[in-house]
């Protein structure tokens, strides 16, 4: 029997996983844990993203809404989007200087207006396609939409807001010049200017994040300063914001037609708060699968929302009495690992151009002509 065992312990061992299928679930990114707080961070707000979709579709699909998950999306909405483009404020200088303005703007069509573009067309291709099956009743007048009202194209109106955004503060920092006092007044002009984009959402959604935008390019040299770092790496501090932050977000909670400027100010508490849990959580090295999902946050935000739709199609018709958490817990778990999986499987299959635009930067197109 003994030897029986180590014979067998020898052929597992040896067993060989096939490459592809190595290729396909071999999730963990290989990344600088200079940055790790980042993918952390983005991790984390990807979570909240995917947990308000889930929970919407099940209240458009006929389930019955809990209330404290319905308080828990509201609280959690004020500032999960903030923060994102907070955290693409942080890294603008950075990524500028190293590309210069051109490259730097190529490579934003290539990673964010190109793939809201494609994205935009398959989902709602789909959605006139299959009309009868979904929560949403679109036509083909709906395609204006993808330009003059992306809040219209569920969650990929984040891309194209955020190309916006950073295409604009491309051109108020590199050709205007304007200094960051005038770039925060401008953010604030903004918010208080937006109701005069009426159901444009193009513009007001450049018009109501362009601040948070902002307060990261501005912030960034303090956020990476090692002393600054310490402070956010400091577990007593994040438990002092932690009663801060529950104020503030019951606060909003309960007046949800706030004014923006002070809608604003209490979304920075719950972004900081995250960004320090972030760094301890980076610090510490604990719940890693935080700093995977973030690497992989802007895949899963294309990608999760069909197969969730697929997903609660498919369990909701099977007949089964399952709760509203659990069936929210279960629908987020798998809509997050198959959008993963599916993308490592678009990677295997060379589909790269579903993700990521083929305009070559300058950068790009001498490297041949220097090879030569």
């Amino acid at each position: 029997m003994i030897t029986w065992n180590f014979r067998y312990h020898q052929t597992v061992t040896h067993m060989q996983i096939p490459p592809k299928l190595k290729f396909i679930f071999s999730f963990q990114p290989a990344v600088s844990r200079r940055y790790a707080w980042v993918d952390y961070a983005k991790g984390i707000a990807i979570i909240f993203v995917v947990y308000r979709h889930v929970l919407y579709g099940l209240l458009y699909s006929g389930v019955t809404a809990n209330p404290v998950m319905m308080d828990a999306n509201e609280i959690l909405y004020g500032f999960r989007m903030p923060l994102f483009f907070f955290l693409s404020g942080l890294f603008f200088a950075s990524s500028l200087q190293k590309r210069g303005p051109a490259d730097f703007l190529v490579t934003k069509i290539n990673t964010l207006l190109y793939p809201y573009l494609l994205w935009c067309f398959i989902q709602l291709t789909l959605q006139i396609l299959f009309s009868d099956y979904t929560n949403f009743k679109r036509g083909v007048n709906n395609y204006i939409d993808i330009l003059i009202h992306p809040r219209g194209m569920l969650q990929q109106w984040y891309l194209f807001a955020l190309f916006n955004v950073t295409a604009l503060y491309l051109f108020t920092h590199v050709v205007l010049k304007l200094k960051a006092p005038v770039q925060i007044l401008l953010g604030l002009a903004f918010l208080g200017l937006i109701r005069f984009a009426g159901d444009i959402s193009t513009i007001s959604d450049v018009m109501m994040f362009y601040i948070f935008f902002c307060l990261g390019h501005i912030t960034a040299p303090l956020f990476f300063q090692e002393k600054i770092q310490r402070q956010l790496t400091s577990g007593w501090k994040a438990l002092a914001l932690l009663p801060v932050f529950i104020v503030a977000q019951y606060y909003t909670l309960k007046h949800p037609e706030e004014n923006l400027y002070l809608f604003s100010a209490l979304a920075m508490f719950g972004a900081l708060l995250v960004i320090m849990v972030s760094f301890l959580l980076a610090k510490y090295q604990r719940m890693v699968f935080l700093q995977t999902l973030g690497h992989y946050s802007l895949y899963i935000y294309l990608l999760h929302l069909g197969i969730i739709f697929l997903l609660r199609t498919l369990f909701l018709r099977t007949g089964l009495v399952i709760s509203m958490p659990v069936m929210t817990v279960l629908l987020m778990s798998l809509g997050i690992l198959f959008s993963i999986i599916l993308y490592r499987i678009c990677l295997l299959l060379h589909l790269e151009f579903l993700f990521v635009g083929p305009f070559k930067t300058r950068a790009e197109a001498l490297r041949p002509a220097q090879g030569k």
